[in-house]
């Protein structure tokens, strides 16, 4: 995987980073969303300096992180509780099969 130069204009600033190519596309739309994000708390907030929105913004963005990583911590244990009953349920029908 080879690194290839990108330029993201992210906050009135232009930012140059090196990443995979099939990642830039990514990369532009997170860099609009952060964009958007910025200017949506600056508006609701007033506030106008950009380093206490960009804060409420990162920290915005950690909880919703936190939030998807404890939904999807809860999904995974209720797939390996239904694997576990499926298993235990194939293993029954299996002895009882041999048992006949």
């Amino acid at each position: 995987m080879s690194s290839k130069s990108i330029e993201l204009p992210v906050l009135g600033q232009v930012l140059r980073l090196n990443c995979p190519e099939e990642q830039h596309e990514a990369l532009k739309q997170a860099a609009k969303a952060l964009d958007l994000r910025v200017s949506e708390m600056k508006e609701r907030t007033g506030i106008l300096q950009l380093e206490r929105v960009l804060s409420i913004v990162a920290l915005n963005l950690s909880y919703e992180l936190l939030q998807e990583q404890q939904k999807t911590t809860s999904i995974e244990d209720l797939l390996k509780t239904r694997i576990q009953q499926l298993d235990h349920s194939l293993e029954s029908i299996l002895t009882q099969k041999s048992n006949s």
